[in-house]
C-alpha cells in the first residue's frame, strides 16, 4: 500500500515544485526540487529526527505561492508551532503529515527527538510495537 501512497509525483505545497523521493535510515521522505521544503509522512517518525537524517541545499525561499494543499490527501495544510512552541510548520489535518519549510529545517532539527523518559503502559507498548512492524513493512 505505500507503494500506491507513493506512486504520483507530487508537487510541493510551498511553491508548486516537484517533491523528489528522498531515502533516509528508516524513512523516504519528498524533498522539494525547487525551495528544498521536505515532506514527512506521519507515519515516518518525529519530525526532528527524521529532518536531522535530511541532507538538503541551504535554505531558499519558495520563488512563487504554492496553493498550500497537502501532497497526499489533498486537504489544506495548517500552520502549527512544532511541539507548540518550536518552528512554525505546516501539518495535514487529514493524514497528519508535516511539510518543514527549508527555512526551518535547521531550527526543527535543533529540537532534537522527543525524549519519553516514561515507561510505556501495556496498551502504548502494543501500540509501537504494532507501529514498527507497519514501518518495516514499508521498508
Amino acid at each position: 500500500m505505500s507503494e500506491q501512497y507513493r506512486l504520483a509525483s507530487p508537487q510541493c505545497p510551498l511553491c508548486g515544485g516537484l517533491l523528489q523521493e528522498r531515502p533516509t535510515p528508516g524513512a523516504v521522505v519528498d524533498v522539494c526540487a525547487d525551495c528544498h521544503a521536505v515532506w514527512i509522512d506521519w507515519f515516518d517518525g518525529d519530525v526532528s529526527s527524521v529532518a536531522a537524517a535530511v541532507e538538503v541545499r541551504p535554505a531558499m525561499p519558495p520563488s512563487h505561492p504554492g496553493a498550500r494543499i497537502c501532497p497526499r490527501c489533498r486537504d489544506t495544510l495548517a500552520p502549527e508551532h512544532l511541539r507548540g512552541h518550536g518552528p512554525e510548520i505546516l501539518r495535514c489535518p487529514g493524514c497528519a503529515g508535516v511539510l518543514v519549510p527549508s527555512t526551518k529545517l535547521a531550527e526543527v532539527v535543533a529540537l532534537g527527538p522527543i525524549e519519553d523518559t516514561t515507561p510505556p503502559t501495556p496498551e502504548e507498548g502494543l501500540f509501537r510495537r504494532m507501529l514498527n512492524a507497519i514501518r518495516s513493512l514499508g521498508a
